[in-house]
């Protein structure tokens, strides 16, 4: 099978794997209101997804083989159709400790399988598309983009037809249907060691191919805290998810009590922020330099939105109204894109201008890095946005997550104008001096 062929079975996949993560957004929120659970503590819901996904990327970035990532992506989407049918049982329960238990381990059971499936998915790109890493990491994100904007869509329109158990089991059942293809295509998407061998990406890394595999290294995770283009890198794109996910405990709510839109159509509305994304990745698959300015870019004015999300009024001296944060909501999907479309490729690169004979395991790290910044993301996202809306309320706890990005872009600056220049320099300086010693 073509390379472009494995590509759409897993961009597929990527698709139904979002539309069942972003389902929960419109209606669960209510739904966990009625039974008691408090803001924060819904936050602390959506936050069991990431938290599996984050722990489970940097195990994954360590075990990923070739021989494994296969098996590795079915028992993924098994899992996470798993946790989708646990979240539609939880509707014929009332006790507070079996719903707010039970909603907890849906959606970490949930964020293990999807780690399971998109490490391993990042992990291909790099490898078979060296030279269009970044227009094939857009189509990704296109196709998360279309199932983040599809989950709150779809997810709406099966909670009117079939209410609050439908959408889970609708797409729990997809999940385990995409399971059986991916076994039933697993010899096909067995791309051959040979072909990764033969790829530019290897080729431009070292001359010598008999020199790329040394069984004996492994790239060290804490030595990557020592990185400070990797960490910063890291941080922006952990930040980045964030503006998207501090507002799913509670975005829904506000639009509720606020504007007085219903949690069956507020899915629609929630989806028109990944639509905007979707949309920005066109444009960044055409980026080919100056990638850290347009992250940069896209944080600042990601960041300055926030104020309008609620809006503050002593910051903007606006009133609320919906057309000012429904505006807020679409321009961030749009400039946060900036951020995170260009993080994989930025991080890769960083990667191999220090480990350039080791371009396989570059990738599955730079992999496993993204993968655990969005899960950060997702993970401090709703935790902040439910504890904070809780203390503040809606619009101001929106200010304060402006200025965390803005606080970030200062940590930024360094990088983008000074420290990429200095660590070339350090670094050619010691292979120079290493050359002498010789």
């Amino acid at each position: 099978m073509k390379q472009t062929h494995i590509f759409f079975i897993l961009i597929s996949c990527n698709v139904v794997c979002n539309l069942a993560m972003s389902i929960i957004a419109p209606f669960y929120p209510q739904f966990a209101k009625s039974k008691d659970l408090s803001e924060d503590i819904i936050g602390i819901v959506f936050a069991a997804h990431p938290l599996g996904q984050f722990i489970s990327s940097l195990i994954l970035g360590k075990v990923i083989t070739h021989d494994n990532r296969q098996k590795i992506m079915v028992i993924g989407i098994f899992l996470q159709g798993v946790g989708l049918f646990f979240f539609g049982l939880l509707y014929y329960f009332d006790p507070y400790w079996v719903i707010l238990i039970g909603s907890f381990t849906a959606r970490l059971i949930g964020g293990i399988g999807a780690s399971m499936f998109m490490t391993p998915f990042y992990a291909f790109i790099p490898q078979l598309f060296p030279k269009s890493i970044e227009e094939k990491i857009a189509i990704a994100e296109v196709s998360t983009s279309i199932g983040f904007l599809g989950g709150p869509i779809l997810g709406s329109a099966l909670y009117q037809l079939g209410g609050f158990v439908l959408p889970f089991f609708f797409f729990g059942g997809c999940s385990f249907g995409l399971a059986i293809i991916l076994i039933i295509f697993s010899k096909s998407l067995d791309v051959p060691e040979v072909d990764l061998s033969q790829s530019i990406i290897l080729h431009q890394s070292i001359q010598n191919q008999e020199s790329i595999i040394d069984a004996g290294f492994s790239i060290s995770y804490l030595s990557l805290l020592f990185n400070y283009p990797v960490v910063i890198s890291f941080i922006t794109n952990t930040l980045t998810l964030s503006l998207w996910t501090f507002y799913n405990p509670t975005i829904a709510i506000y639009f509720l009590e606020e504007y007085g839109i219903k949690e069956e159509y507020s899915g629609y509305w929630i989806s028109i922020n990944a639509g905007t994304f979707g949309f920005s990745t066109l444009f960044i698959s055409r980026i080919k330099s100056h990638k850290k300015f347009y992250m940069y870019f896209g944080l600042v004015i990601s960041g300055l939105l926030q104020f309008y999300m609620g809006p503050d009024y002593k910051f903007t001296n606006l009133h609320p109204k919906f057309v000012y944060t429904i505006v807020a909501w679409s321009l961030v999907g749009f400039t946060g894109g900036f951020p995170y479309v260009l993080t994989l490729p930025q991080v890769d690169q960083i990667l191999k201008k220090d480990y350039f004979k080791y371009p396989t395991q570059c990738a599955n790290i730079a992999s496993a890095v993204f993968n655990a910044s969005l899960a950060g993301g997702e993970l401090l996202g709703p935790i902040m946005g439910g504890y904070l809306t809780k203390w503040y309320g809606f619009q101001r706890s929106a200010s304060l997550l402006g200025f965390a990005v803005l606080i970030c872009c200062a940590c930024y600056v360094p990088y983008l104008f000074y420290l990429d220049e200095k660590l070339a320099r350090t670094k050619a300086n010691k292979l120079k001096k290493a050359g002498l010693k010789e």
